[in-house]
């Protein structure tokens, strides 16, 4: 038996395996490589397609009822689709409709659009909508909720307003947060805005559909609904702009919109602003001592003054944030009205028939009894008084004779003085920069007792006055009617 020659082994299986090799190499070498396209959708391989574009077109045939629903004329493919080219020796490739009938129903088809964002405090806060001209649309009606148009076309036109007479210079408009605009692809199942009348009442209610309904019954007004709702007037003029005004009359069984504002960014409006105000007269009690107790006579009429005021007011959402005089001409002053009363056999005190004013006259009211958006909470608040600001003169004044019952500080009320004048009545003081009594004072009716400020949870210089009728907090304004 002949010896294997090893040798001679090794080089016939090293010669079998390099025709071997050659021969597959040059196999494949003879074929061509294809180009197609590998689709992904959120990174999951789906397939491979001869021509990107034939599955876009699909897509956009298709979706025949995306574009019915938003009024557009193309669909794009879903966010998370992505499509590469890729060079390949396989041969082998789906269709476009295999591929559109494998996504169609895991991720929802796009269309053209904008993002607007609000930049908040905390995160942004977004919305889509189609039409970039419908947010112009939305800013002015926005706007125009809380400004005249004249006043508003005066602003844009940089017409300037004399403001030695009556009317309004508004020096500058804006929204308190960043609004920015970016056009991108939008997801079907986002909430999009299709047009400026939603969009508008979108930027006031924070919503598209206002299904908070009211039926006016016989002993309703416009501020009794208000009331009942939790809404200020003026909030339910903007959400029922058919209303003419606070004073209109409504039928019976008519439905009325009771839903409260909720901007998606407030509205701030700066401006001057020329009022002839009215100057309230006071009314002074003469206590006679030879006339019965059962008797009074006028023996002074009173007359309203008249004065010409100036104020720079900063203002959101059609409330006042502060206000300050600039210039002040009084064209008359008020007269006295004096009332003498029989003080026969009898000690008055607190005599809660007439109530002195707590300010300085001329003023403004910034803010009146009953619901409304707190300006630095921002949620729906009874406002349990009057907020009066704009004065020449910060002295506070006690509108009865009475007993101070507590003074004292917290983060809401700021420097705080109550007073008691009867067993009906307490009136109280807040947002005070400094308090001028101690808890069981005895004050006259116009005592100076504090100072005007803006401590607590305050925007701006102004006074709280609050009134507790029988326990209750009731509308102070109602003393001087």
């Amino acid at each position: 038996m002949n010896k294997i020659n090893y040798k001679t082994l090794f080089f016939i299986i090293l010669m079998i395996g390099l025709i071997t090799y050659l021969s597959f190499t040059f196999k494949i070498a003879s074929q061509t490589a294809n180009k197609l396209y590998e689709v992904y959708l959120s990174g999951k391989k789906i397939g491979l397609i001869t021509s990107s574009n034939e599955l876009y077109n699909l897509i956009d045939e298709e979706q025949t009822e995306i574009k019915e629903k938003y009024g557009v004329d193309k669909v794009y493919p879903p966010s998370g689709l992505e499509i590469q080219s890729v060079m390949t020796y396989k041969n082998k490739a789906l269709s476009a409709k295999q591929i559109y009938e494998e996504i169609k129903d895991i991720e929802p088809f796009t269309i053209e659009g904008y993002e607007v964002s609000i930049k908040l405090d905390k995160g942004n806060k977004k919305f889509y909508i189609l039409n970039k001209e419908d947010l112009d649309i939305a800013i002015k009606n926005t706007i125009l909720a809380f400004i005249s148009e004249e006043e508003y076309n005066n602003y844009l036109s940089g017409k300037e307003v004399d403001i030695t007479e009556e009317g309004k210079e508004i020096t500058d408009i804006y929204f308190d947060k960043e609004v920015t605009i970016k056009k991108t692809y939008i997801s079907t199942e986002e909430n999009i805005i299709t047009n400026a009348n939603d969009l508008s009442m979108f930027f006031l209610f924070g919503t598209t559909n206002l299904t908070d309904k009211y039926e006016v019954k016989a002993e309703d007004t416009i501020e009794t609904i208000a009331y009942k709702n939790e809404l200020g007037v003026s909030d339910f003029l903007i959400a029922n702009p058919e209303i003419a005004g606070e004073n209109a009359l409504l039928a019976i069984g008519q439905k009325v919109t009771v839903a409260g504002i909720d901007p998606v960014s407030n509205i701030v409006v700066e401006s001057f602003e020329t009022e002839n105000l009215s100057i309230s007269y006071d009314t002074k009690l003469v206590y006679d001592k030879n006339l019965d107790a059962s008797k009074t006579y006028t023996k002074q009429e009173g007359k309203k003054g008249l004065a010409k005021v100036t104020y720079a007011t900063k203002e959101m959402n059609g409330v006042i944030l502060t206000t300050a005089q600039v210039n002040e001409e009084i064209i008359s002053e008020p007269i006295d009205k004096i009332v003498v009363v029989g003080a026969k056999n009898v000690v008055y005190y607190g005599n809660t028939t007439y109530w002195a004013w707590p300010t300085s006259k001329p003023f403004r009211i910034s803010s009146h009894f009953g619901y409304r958006i707190h300006p630095i909470y921002k949620e729906s608040r009874l406002h349990n008084g009057t907020d009066i600001t704009g004065t020449k003169s910060d002295n506070i004044y006690a509108i009865q004779s009475g007993t101070v019952t507590s003074v004292g500080y917290n983060g809401s009320s700021g420097n705080y003085i109550y007073i008691k004048h009867n067993d009906t009545y307490t009136s109280t003081y807040l947002h005070l920069r400094k308090q001028l009594v101690k808890v069981g004072d005895k004050v006259e009716k116009g005592q100076l007792i504090g100072i005007m400020g803006n401590t607590g949870a305050s925007t701006g210089k102004h006074l709280h006055l609050g009134l507790i009728k029988n326990g209750k907090y009731v509308n102070a304004l109602t003393l001087y009617q």
